[in-house]
């Protein structure tokens, strides 16, 4: 059976301000995946992380879903994806252009980043070491006389 997550929910997720698993209420999703959460300890808001960095997810049981396209059955790590990715590939991030999930961007001072999820004018990206969530499609102002 899984799991029947919805907006205003609540699900354990590592926090990154308390560096803990800890329960969350959601804020927001993307289709049936969590996208953005708060820690009911701490009250920050951040993207949904199910297991600390650097961990292999939780064992397989009645939560897991099936219909994942991934086909390895273990986790990947943030900076193991960087690695395996040309970062030639990479676009030069600016506040202007627009990215989509899975893109690959090159920030001039946090780095190599993988798009994780598009939230409006926003995007989560996760970073080698760390996750940020910035501004992206941001149109120039408009100059008045």
């Amino acid at each position: 059976m899984l799991p029947s997550h919805k907006t205003g929910g609540e699900v354990d997720a590592y926090c990154t301000s308390c560096r803990m698993e800890l329960a969350h209420t959601i804020l927001a999703m993307v289709e049936l995946r969590i996208a953005r959460v708060r820690c009911n300890t701490c009250q920050k808001d951040h993207a949904f992380r199910k297991n600390a960095p650097g961990t292999l997810p939780a064992p397989a049981g009645n939560t897991s879903s099936s219909s994942r396209k991934k086909t390895s059955s273990s986790h990947v790590s943030i900076p193991q994806q960087l690695a395996s990715i040309d970062a030639t590939k990479a676009r030069n991030y600016s506040p202007k252009e627009s990215f989509a999930e899975g893109d690959l961007l090159n920030h001039p001072v946090f780095g190599l980043g993988l798009v994780q999820a598009v939230r409006g004018e926003k995007v989560d990206v996760a970073f080698k070491a760390f996750e940020k969530t910035l501004i992206h499609q941001k149109a120039p102002p408009t100059k008045t006389s």
